[in-house]
């Protein structure tokens, strides 16, 4: 594919050796945006596109523009998001620092999920994740941000009823008649359970986390762009209950433990509650994630996606038997209904890839 000349003419104006560059495709994942790889610039960098990224309501920050300015709060907080070089908001580009491509998901499974080294990252991982939590929500700024706020109706707006339409019904061609009542009750309960407001990254998974070889691991951060004031347990959920990684029980239940008080040494606030507000968010995430993967295979033909079906769903099952959700039997019983080997079976037969 023949890119367009401003690309390259926008790495040669930014970087030390910009006009040896060569730009090499990277796969995007679930991303409509573009990556690129800048070989031969004097400097190890990546180039996003997104010319038409989704903007706020009124039109004005847009996802470029919130992921620049994550990227920055980040850095100042001392987590170590990409450099970015350069920034064209008219075209859509983002010039950043090259932070490899090791994912955490990768070196886990090398080194076995139930590792001693996977133990200490993903300790070292919580104590990471509550100075982001802290220390940026502490300067945040929402109006920099194109995302709407965290709240009980974004919850039952953009991750219960997703996850209904998308993932129950068009997915599993289930009816989601009468759930409704169910979701707005659960987002409510969590809705009440947030408290005192962190940095909500909205992604913090293996795939969005990178490793760099030194004496101590460096982790690298991508996909910040979701970046909103919410609840400390949504961030922690989306690292436990990470699709990609199937990680021990025992582990997950050891990072839900020791997570609230990691985070009171930061915060007392964000801690309190944290308890109760856990499994309630963690619904949330769970659906949001099982409706992105409907989305993604339904409308956007990646259908990749649907190999992490079974292992969301399961957990999903798992914790919505806990007593938080007494009382919600309508969506109880829906999800237990759904056999994760059996919908594997469903959608091998009756999804394919797109053709060319």
């Amino acid at each position: 594919m023949e890119l367009p000349e401003f690309y390259a003419e926008f790495v040669r104006r930014n970087l030390p050796a910009g006009e040896a560059a060569e730009l090499v495709s990277l796969f995007g994942g679930g991303s409509r945006r573009e990556f690129f790889r800048v070989l031969g610039a004097g400097a190890p960098a990546v180039l996003m596109a997104n010319p038409h990224p989704p903007a706020d309501a009124a039109g004005g920050v847009d996802e470029n523009d919130t992921w620049v300015y994550v990227a920055g709060l980040l850095r100042r907080a001392g987590a170590a998001a990409p450099e970015v070089y350069a920034y064209n908001r008219d075209r859509g580009l983002i010039l950043v620092e090259d932070v490899g491509d090791l994912h955490l998901q990768g070196e886990v499974l090398r080194q076995g999920v139930d590792s001693a080294w996977t133990r200490a990252v993903y300790h070292h991982l919580i104590r990471l994740l509550a100075r982001i939590q802290v220390d940026c929500g502490r300067d945040f700024d929402p109006g920099r941000s194109f995302n709407p706020a965290y709240d009980a109706d974004f919850m039952y707006r953009a991750e219960g009823l997703y996850f209904a339409e998308f993932f129950l019904g068009r997915l599993c061609g289930l009816k989601s008649s009468g759930l409704e009542k169910d979701l707005r009750r659960l987002a409510g309960l969590a809705g009440d359970s947030i408290g005192a407001e962190v940095f909500l990254y909205r992604d913090f998974q293996s795939r969005n986390l990178l490793l760099q070889a030194g004496e101590e691991p460096v982790i690298r951060l991508l996909d910040f762009q979701g970046g909103r004031l919410g609840p400390p347990a949504y961030d922690l959920a989306s690292l436990v209950f990470d699709p990609y990684l199937s990680l021990p029980a025992k582990l997950r239940q050891e990072l839900v433990l020791a997570y609230p008080g990691v985070l009171a040494e930061r915060s007392a606030d964000a801690a309190a509650g944290f308890e109760r507000q856990f499994p309630l968010v963690a619904a949330h995430r769970l659906m949001q994630v099982l409706g992105a993967y409907a989305k993604l295979s339904l409308v956007d033909g990646k259908t990749g996606s649907l190999a992490y079906v079974p292992r969301a769903l399961a957990d999903l099952k798992a914790l919505l038997h806990q007593d938080a959700f007494d009382g919600l039997d309508n969506l109880r019983a829906t999800v237990a209904s759904l056999n994760p080997q059996k919908l594997t079976e469903h959608l091998n037969r009756n999804l394919t890839p797109p053709g060319p």
